[in-house]
């Protein structure tokens, strides 16, 4: 499962989603869930919710939502420090992680290994509302900071970096507007970025020297990933003062979080108005916006395409039998893959009965999930000094997470990796 585009989602798009059709948005997609996320989705622990459901209901029910094969993108803090101080941070829809070990496999390949995400733990906590204290605590702030109390003073220091006479009639002239000032190789934009993004003064004193050294480079140029943040904020402040974005909406600050992560994914699906208007001016050539209310359509259709299988089918889980769309349908999730998978994906793609045959092959050939397993625990650690691939790219990554055998009316495992979890492994 989690084989296709790279996605991220909001909360609006999962909360819009039933639990069965969240089974097709793990199969079809590769989910990346972003930090704003998991505070949002806490937040609502403080939140009124309507009556006849507690926030404890209401957050289990999103973390039940959320695809297990979900990977959960760096926080973009941790990204923008790492990237001022030199690491080069992936803009072209890789997932940066934080975490993992390098280890070279039996055959030689050379992989990411994570036992399991700390995110993808607390999920499993919040599925059956156990929550701890911390998280509470956290759920409290992220509600106390959507207040935004320093919007007015930021806007006051940002307003002047564009022309008082300039022309924007929308939002898209803004951006441009934006663009050309982070074009720029001025130190005062180097230095409002740092400011912005809440740089602390000595690593502040240490890029400056670094952006000195490499002969005061375009802002765009010396720290793309950090830029895309800062043109984020610009443009939210901005939009606020320029009344394109809505200033008395808390949450809109936390909307625009979101697209933080946009280089990260191939795909971002959303519900919410604000995120239509803004999310595409953010997006490469090579990224696609789906609207929630599509998207759920189209898995919805997915829904009732896997439902008229036959039942023996369906007995061997989602993961036996979906690991393509089905190629004769025409909907948005198609489109999708056809957008952005491999030109020939049509081409691999089977039937249910092409894939169980495929299956009791692989089994029988020792690529079964116990196989796998074997060959996963077989990789030793790889010393710092070899860990550099001639691309920048692992050759694989194993991630250890928690699948449950059933999800809403579909049972998710083949009854062979059911046994293998049984025993102690983990699928």
């Amino acid at each position: 499962m989690g084989i296709g585009p790279i996605t991220i989602f909001d909360k609006s798009a999962l909360q819009s989603l039933s639990m069965d059709e969240s089974v097709w948005l793990d199969a079809f997609f590769l989910v990346n869930v972003v930090p704003v996320f998991y505070a949002e989705t806490l937040a609502d622990l403080e939140k009124e919710v309507a009556e006849g459901k507690s926030p404890e209901e209401l957050v289990g029910m999103l973390a039940a939502k959320t695809p297990p094969n979900a990977v959960p993108n760096a926080h973009h803090r941790s990204l923008i420090l790492a990237e001022l101080t030199g690491w080069s941070v992936p803009m072209d829809g890789r997932v940066p992680i934080a975490g993992g070990d390098v280890m070279r496999g039996p055959q030689g390949a050379v992989g990411v290994h994570v036992d399991e995400f700390d995110e993808a733990v607390a999920l499993d906590r919040w599925k059956n509302h156990e929550f701890l204290e911390i998280e509470r605590q956290l759920a409290r702030r992220w509600r106390a900071d959507l207040a935004d109390h320093d919007r007015d003073r930021t806007i006051g220091v940002l307003r002047n970096i564009l022309p008082v006479d300039a022309s924007m009639p929308d939002l898209a002239a803004l951006k441009l507007a934006i663009d050309a000032f982070c074009a720029s190789a001025e130190r005062q934009a180097i230095r409002l970025a740092l400011d912005l993004l809440g740089v602390p003064d000595r690593p502040t004193r240490d890029v400056l020297a670094r952006w000195e050294a490499a002969g005061r480079p375009t802002l765009d140029a010396f720290a793309p990933y950090a830029t895309h943040v800062f043109k984020v904020d610009l443009l939210y402040y901005l939009g606020v003062d320029r009344g394109f974005i809505s200033g008395d909406r808390p949450s809109n600050k936390a909307d625009m979080a979101y697209l933080y992560y946009l280089p990260s994914c191939m795909l971002f699906a959303s519900g919410d108005k604000l995120h239509r208007r803004t999310a595409p001016l953010f997006l490469r050539p090579d990224q696609s916006f789906a609207e929630a209310t599509a998207f759920k359509a189209a898995l919805k259709e997915l829904d009732d395409y896997y439902d008229r299988l036959q039942d023996e089918v369906k007995a061997l889980g989602v993961m036996a039998f979906a690991h393509h769309p089905p190629a004769e349908l025409d909907n948005l999730v198609v489109q999708l893959w056809d957008r952005h998978m491999r030109p020939d994906w049509r081409a691999d793609a089977q039937t249910p009965q092409q894939l169980l045959e495929r299956r009791r092959a692989a089994k029988q050939e020792g690529r079964g999930a116990a196989a796998l397993r074997a060959r996963v625990e077989a990789a030793q650690p790889v010393p710092e000094a070899d860990r550099h691939l001639p691309d920048g790219k692992p050759d694989y990554m194993a991630v250890r997470r928690r699948v449950p055998v059933r999800k809403g009316k579909w049972r998710l495992l083949p009854e062979e990796l059911e046994k293998v979890e049984d025993a102690g492994g983990s699928p």
